[in-house]
């Protein structure tokens, strides 16, 4: 008897749980991804506060009309080519990549007056990533208010299943935003930190749009050495610069050097050796860099330094700048192949790095003034942390 009133009771609770337990999951979801977005929103928040801060004394604008400057800014968009008929599609993605650049140009032209034409690019790169902040945030609201319009936890647990790819995103957003600010390199700058410290005091002139070269001998052959105009954040034209080049010269290699996303079980600052264009697929350069290359039947080696996405856009860490002479170890090796001319591309956003030594040499005091600094607070962190745990 005893036993039949205790299925019976399970049985009651088994049906109640089938009916709450979807109700439970979706309030446990929701506490969950409204927190994430709040500290989302003061991460976009907090982002702006710093443009804000750095533009404030160099404006005509109020900080009133700033901020709504600012704001309206945020909701910026573009608007993605069509590809029904996939021929030319490359072209149109570096017209509109180029187009999105020169708005977000005139846009800090309209907002600040007074200010230098390489921090005015690293105003520019800063707003670009806080919009990457408010965008992120705006789609997860977005979902939120779907999740409870239809009541369907399942959208939430995809949806969570994604957090820690997000939060690591934008962390790395987020910290990039007082880098661009400050003029400080970021993980993507290895490229040109390299080519600079590779010019040395060559004399560099100005080939392509946002592009510099320099002209020296290296181990016996003659080197061209390309890399995006500083130490404003500037990715160049690097496409335009090696047709240039080839053009006047009969060049037996191209060599690249550029951030790689790593593994989670690969070393950051590791160094790897291949064949092909190390670049990113941004506004579609490397297609017509490659396009260009095969049809003149030039070899293309890549080398690159590996890091996680995040940390390709934090301020460069010192395991990825005590990277350079493995660099320069590979770019030596790979020269062995050369008889007579090659072009040495630094590739990356050259934000903190002028075009010679000097300059290069300044950043990396940069960059180790910066990881001390890191180190120092972690530490601290860390102290604070045990003496919390033994007195309370």
């Amino acid at each position: 008897m005893f036993g039949s009133v205790y299925d019976i009771i399970g049985f009651l609770i088994f049906i109640v749980l089938i009916f709450l337990f979807p109700r439970m999951m979706l309030y446990q979801i929701l506490t969950l991804l409204n927190a994430k977005v709040q500290s989302y929103e003061e991460m976009t928040n907090k982002a702006q506060k710093i443009i804000i801060k750095k533009i404030d004394k160099k404006t005509k604008l109020t900080k009133k009309q700033l901020k709504n400057s600012l704001d309206r800014i945020m909701e910026y968009f573009v608007v993605e080519p069509d590809s029904v008929d996939p021929n030319g599609i490359a072209k149109k993605i570096r017209y509109i990549t180029e187009r999105h650049d020169k708005k977000l140009d005139l846009f800090v032209d309209d907002i600040s007056s007074g200010i230098p034409a390489d921090e005015k690019k690293n105003l520019s790169a800063s707003i670009t990533h806080t919009i990457g902040l408010y965008q992120i945030t705006k789609i997860i609201k977005h979902y939120i208010e779907l999740i409870k319009q239809t009541k369907n936890f399942q959208i939430g647990m995809i949806l969570q299943m994604q957090l820690p790819f997000i939060d690591k995103q934008m962390k790395a957003l987020y910290s990039s935003v007082p880098a661009f600010v400050q003029g400080l390199c970021i993980g993507d700058s290895i490229g040109p930190l390299y080519a600079a410290n590779l010019i040395g005091d060559a004399k560099t002139k100005k080939i392509s749009e946002g592009t510099v070269v320099a002209n020296k001998k290296i181990d016996g052959k003659e080197v061209f050495i390309l890399k995006a105009d500083g130490p404003g954040a500037n990715l160049g034209n690097i496409d335009e610069a090696i047709r240039k080049i080839v053009s006047k010269n009969k060049i037996d290699k191209v060599i690249t050097i550029d951030a790689s996303g790593a593994l989670e079980s690969e070393k950051t600052g590791s160094v790897a050796e291949g064949v092909g264009f190390a670049m990113s697929t941004r506004g579609a350069e490397r297609f017509f860099a490659e396009t260009f290359l095969t049809e003149k039947n030039i070899p293309v080696d890549g080398i690159v330094i590996k890091m996680k996405p995040e940390e390709a856009l934090m301020p460069m860490k010192k395991e990825i700048k005590n990277a350079l002479p493995l660099v320069d170890e590979a770019v030596r090796r790979s020269l062995k192949e050369v008889k007579n001319k090659a072009i040495i591309v630094g590739v990356g956003l050259t934000i903190g790095v002028g075009n010679n030594k000097k300059a290069a040499k300044l950043a990396e005091e940069k960059i180790d003034k910066y990881n001390r600094k890191v180190e120092r607070e972690k530490k601290e962190k860390e102290k604070k942390g045990v003496f919390e745990r033994l007195f309370g």
